[in-house]
């Protein structure tokens, strides 16, 4: 269960249930699972980006699966160690633990592993600016991600390859991948029935899209009128969180048409139950001095009811044949946006912020204007001093504080294409911070 969380992307969840499985493997004196536990949590801390705290975990690993003769286990214990290092930024001590573990990966048969410790070795070398033998590790690792079906590793693999093309300056090269990579993303995503975890999925691979995204607007600059604004632009449609638009979607069909009536009659009782347990917890919240063991105790209730009626709504959804048979609904391509949203009082902004620059696209009822904005990290500090100053009971009464920190954040945001904004009204698609 943590397994299954853990891919998803809920971390916390999967840490949970990892911890709760740890303190029964001892008591059973399975020194293989707990071996396989201790490696699990330790990489939801290394996803959690506290890296010290996932080597504690895999090194109290590591010589389990050594006393037990678990050799793959060994081999995926040595190659997280590796992702540790390397984030720590030690990329040659990674390498060294990748290269001990690549052999075992093989000896065991194990080529799934084998894909993904080539793939990290290919990290390693492109870290140390060696992109070629980066790229070498990455095709050996591209037909066996492909041959095992991992389909999510082959769009890292995929992503990876283009993302170092991109550095060699074979733009269009790295195009093709990244777009092979996005299509996968796109057929993984649909395949998650519950709209939470499919929100938390396509959370996990925003830099993806970040990427693609700055790819095409680079090719922008070298071919101005090849229309990768464009793309861009609907690019960034296609990486926004879309549940909404799904769910909309969804409402407009009966999706229970053709479900089991048992799986029906257990919804309408989780129902009844939760619609229950939120009245008590109103009225125990409500009178004069709240028990506070008690409202504990109800909101531990309601969140493993919640979790079951979750589960049924997910089950329905993938049961359903109306369900199965709805089109994925698509974001909308610039002319749809120009025609259905804009009129010629009105301009859209839409922001995309990157981790090496920034981009604004303009759209009005007639054209796209795209500009370059400073990076991500850049446009944060401004975005958080604004925040600051409006927000602090003592600076917000300051004029010339607020109009300074509105005055930097303006410039960042907007000065760039003040010229076509004049008494238009602005619809503004924002990201991250803002």
């Amino acid at each position: 269960i943590g397994g299954v969380y853990d891919k998803l992307g809920e971390k916390q969840k999967a840490l949970e249930y990892y911890s709760q499985s740890l303190p029964l493997l001892r008591a059973v004196g399975d020194r293989g699972r707990e071996a396989i536990s201790l490696n699990n949590i330790g990489g939801v801390y290394a996803d959690l980006g506290e890296q010290q705290k996932a080597l504690e975990y895999y090194s109290q690993s590591l010589p389990l699966y050594r006393a037990v003769g678990d050799r793959g286990g060994e081999a995926i214990t040595l190659n997280n160690i590796g992702l540790g290092y390397s984030e720590l930024g030690e990329k040659q001590k990674a390498l060294e633990y990748y290269s001990q573990s690549l052999p075992l990966r093989r000896a065991v048969g194990d080529r799934g592993g084998e894909a993904i410790t080539l793939n990290n070795i290919g990290l390693g070398y492109s870290e140390l600016g060696e992109k070629q033998k980066a790229l070498e590790y990455y095709s050996q690792s591209l037909p066996l991600r492909r041959a095992v079906g991992d389909r999510a590793g082959e769009a890292l693999t995929l992503y990876n390859i283009g993302y170092t093309k991109r550095d060699l300056n074979n733009l269009t090269e790295a195009l093709n991948d990244i777009e092979s990579s996005l299509k996968i993303i796109e057929n993984l995503r649909t395949k998650i029935a519950s709209p939470e975890l499919r929100s938390s999925y396509f959370a996990t691979v925003q830099d993806y899209y970040e990427f693609y995204i700055d790819l095409l607007m680079q090719l922008h600059k070298t071919n101005p009128k090849s229309g990768y604004d464009t793309k861009a632009l609907e690019a960034s449609e296609r990486s926004r969180a879309r549940s909404l638009l799904e769910l909309l979607q969804e409402s407009n069909a009966n999706i229970r048409e053709g479900i089991s009536p048992e799986l029906l009659q257990q919804e309408k009782s989780l129902q009844q139950q939760l619609d229950a347990i939120e009245k008590q917890r109103i009225e125990t919240i409500s009178t004069p001095n709240p028990n506070a063991t008690k409202i504990d105790e109800i909101d531990k209730q309601r969140l493993a009811l919640l979790q079951q009626y979750q589960q049924i709504q997910a089950q329905i959804r993938t049961a359903s044949p109306r369900y199965a048979a709805l089109t994925q609904p698509q974001p909308l391509t610039l002319p749809e946006i120009q025609k259905q949203i804009l009129d010629e009082n009105t301009i859209l902004l839409q922001y995309s912020l990157g981790k090496d620059r920034s981009y604004l696209w303009v759209v009005t009822s007639t054209g796209l204007t795209t500009y370059e904005l400073p990076k991500q990290v850049d446009i944060e500090t401004a975005a958080k001093d604004f925040l600051e100053i409006i927000t602090s009971p003592i600076q917000r009464d300051i004029p010339q504080q607020v109009a300074q920190a509105s005055a930097n954040l303006g410039q960042v945001i907007l000065q760039p294409a003040a010229a076509q904004l004049g008494n238009k009204r602005l619809l503004i698609v924002p990201d991250g911070v803002l």
